[in-house]
């Protein structure tokens, strides 16, 4: 295998960038709220909560990427690896989603059947990026006419978006709550601590 058979695309500058600004006003609003809660349990709580939110946002941008070989397809992000066979793609779905507060691409890759195989968000990456993405796979492509929501996208091609794609705001909702009892947990053993 040459190594012009191999593409690896990886997050782009500019998403990268939003993806760290959105984490450091998170970060900052979490140290706020650590100084005016009072005590030093709290802000201790909350540069903990901040070193979690670093180090997950670091580990996500570092492992997230798309690989293609004359093998397989694999997108990979932060807790998640899919690989699928490259011989069994046979088309693609170029779709430009609407999300909340945002718009991003994402490509479908189909077999023969016309069953997903593999759904790539390409919210991290540049245009430039998946128009190589898709040029290198060298497949018909298709495209739904003008911008789509993932439920829309669901229905028209079953299959093609996950749960996580289709539920969004639940998704956000189960993340805060995530966090939130993270921070409850963290608190309660930072508290018993100092005390």
């Amino acid at each position: 295998m040459s190594e012009t058979d191999v593409l690896v695309l990886r997050p782009a500058a500019g998403p990268r960038r939003q993806v760290l600004t959105i984490a450091a006003v998170i970060a900052v609003t979490l140290v706020v709220a650590g100084v005016l809660a009072g005590g030093r349990p709290a802000l201790i709580t909350c540069i903990g909560l901040v070193l979690l939110l670093a180090a997950t946002i670091a580990v996500y941008l570092r492992r997230s990427r798309i690989v293609v070989t004359p093998v397989d397809i694999s997108a990979r992000g932060l807790t998640f690896h899919r690989r699928r066979d490259r011989a069994l793609a046979a088309s693609l779905i170029r779709a430009t989603v609407v999300q909340p507060g945002a718009v991003s691409e994402t490509i479908v890759v189909l077999d023969g059947g016309g069953h997903a195989l593999l759904s790539i968000n390409g919210a991290l990456y540049a245009p430039a990026d998946l128009d190589r993405l898709v040029n290198h796979l060298g497949l018909p492509t298709g495209r739904p006419d003008g911008l789509v929501t993932m439920a829309q996208l669901a229905r028209e091609r079953p299959g093609t978006v996950g749960w996580i794609g289709r539920n969004l705001i639940a998704f956000t909702l189960l993340c805060a709550l995530g966090f939130a009892v993270a921070a409850v947990v963290l608190g309660t053993v930072v508290a018993a601590l100092t005390d």
